[in-house]
């Protein structure tokens, strides 16, 4: 190699050109010194840059530190070598973020019902002892024996201001043996008990759909025996994954993460469609990350536009999408991540009543799950965008808004009333501003202004700034 070596150069950010430009490095240099060398040739008005490298024919890069200079000058030597630039942004303020909200336990009320994580043998232990005292009490007083279930009625559920999440409380209703109106009902929860007594004897997960055609008959239709299998969870203060019936999960993952699954290793940093998240939780653990944040993404369109760009080898971060509204499984998984990671957890959302329902899901939890709000919520996850205040704040063209519908204006204003909005004045004011507007926008609005926005642009300064709610 020459005394110097012309390196082609993508410039990658809010303030760059993105065209290729070409300039020249001295051989063997250090890295701070080629980095004052592309400033100053390129005119560059930023003195802080990252660095990002592969060879011209190849589509991954990597980041260009201490460690790996001799793979650059190696690589320089063999083939002209595509370097892109982008703007180092600051990580101070996410990092920030992990002494303000990371606890280890939730003190909830004592009038709330509460449910375990437990292992197979504790659920089939809490199921026989039920079924036995229940057995035990129709013969001794057939008249009164019954089921006694906590009531999932909206009267029995509520927010605490406390714990910052949806609750159900105390409150139970009687499934009597010898009432009419509820021994159809008793049959199918003693079915369905015997089918999960089953499966978890045999160490086996079952779908929803799977418990359901265990037997159509005795069920009637699946709507039915889903509801059983929350009864049954809540009969027994065990949580979903305790016992072994899972749902169809839909949830994708990449980035800095690896962890095992069923006993086999997963690298998230391969492949750009991402890791589908698996619903046997149960079959997670070990997970290893040097990621800074993890980011909740609603939509499966903007995931993969993030996975393809490789965004969280620019920011070191974890993604993952449900594709819409949360399934539990991929709550489970971010819960997972927020306890053993100990890191920060932002949204990501369409600026709309419905992008912050699915914020409510993943932060508070939802009422249909109350009971398992511990093991699916996530309290302290920050909503980082796409805030409607963004809208003007980053100029996007009224071409791409949307004016909001009577049905959005009326979700709007149903937010505003709940209790965990009111004690949430930032997304109060997100409200109101889509509210005094009329307009709402997708994320997808954000490419308006540039193919490569999203990832070179609007996420980088939305970090940089720490500008989330």
């Amino acid at each position: 190699m020459s005394e110097k070596s012309f390196v082609k150069i993508i410039l990658e950010d809010y303030s760059f050109t993105n065209k290729v430009q070409k300039t020249q490095l001295e051989k063997d240099i250090t890295l701070p010194k080629i980095k004052e060398s592309i400033i100053r040739e390129l005119n560059l008005k930023t003195k802080k840059i990252n660095l990002y490298f592969g060879p011209k024919t190849e589509k991954k890069y990597q980041e260009l530190t201490k460690k790996n200079l001799n793979l650059f000058w190696e690589l320089i030597e063999k083939e002209e070598v595509l370097l892109r630039v982008r703007r180092a942004v600051d990580l101070s303020k996410v990092k920030g973020l992990r002494k303000l909200f990371v606890k280890e336990e939730v003190d909830l009320p004592v009038s709330v019902l509460k449910v375990d994580n437990v292992s197979q043998l504790e659920t089939s232990n809490r199921l026989q002892t039920v079924a036995k005292a229940f057995l035990n009490e129709i013969a001794e007083n057939p008249k009164e024996a019954a089921f006694r279930i906590p009531a999932r009625s909206s009267e029995n559920v509520g927010y605490d201001d406390n714990s910052r999440m949806v609750l159900l409380g105390s409150h139970v209703v009687d499934r009597q043996f010898r009432h009419l109106s509820s021994v159809q009902s008793v049959v199918q929860l003693t079915g369905l008990m015997r089918y999960v007594n089953e499966i978890l004897n045999a160490e086996k997960h079952a779908t929803k759909r799977h418990l359901f055609y265990r037997d159509v008959n005795l069920f009637g239709n699946q709507r039915v025996s889903d509801g059983l299998i929350e009864d049954l969870g809540a009969l027994l203060r065990v949580s979903r994954n305790s016992l072994n019936v899972i749902a169809s999960a839909k949830g994708k993952v990449i980035g800095r993460l690896s962890f095992t699954e069923g006993g086999d290793r997963i690298d998230c940093t391969q492949g750009l469609g991402g890791h589908a998240v698996t619903p046997m939780l149960d079959q997670v653990e070990d997970f290893d990350s040097d990621a800074e944040f993890v980011l909740v993404i609603e939509k499966d369109a903007v995931f993969q536009d993030l996975a393809e760009d490789k965004f969280f080898n620019y920011l070191p971060c974890v993604l993952i999408t449900a594709s819409g509204q949360p399934d539990m499984a991929t709550r489970m998984f971010i819960k997972k991540l927020y306890e053993e990671l100990k890191i920060p957890v932002l949204g990501f959302l369409d600026a709309d009543p419905y992008g912050l329902d699915i914020l409510r899901v993943y932060s508070i939890g939802s009422k249909a799950l109350s009971f398992e709000s511990v093991e699916l919520a996530v309290p302290d996850i920050r909503w980082l965008g796409l805030l409607p205040s963004d809208i003007e704040e980053y100029q996007i063209s009224k071409s791409v808004l949307i004016k909001m519908t009577e049905n959005d204006i009326k979700r709007a204003d149903d937010l505003l009333k709940e209790d965990f909005v009111k004690s949430r004045p930032q997304w109060e004011k997100q409200i109101r501003i889509m509210l005094d507007t009329g307009q709402k926008a997708e994320i997808q609005a954000l490419a308006s202004k540039d193919w490569r926005y999203m990832t070179n642009t609007y996420l980088p300064n939305k970090i940089d700034s720490g500008d989330w709610v």
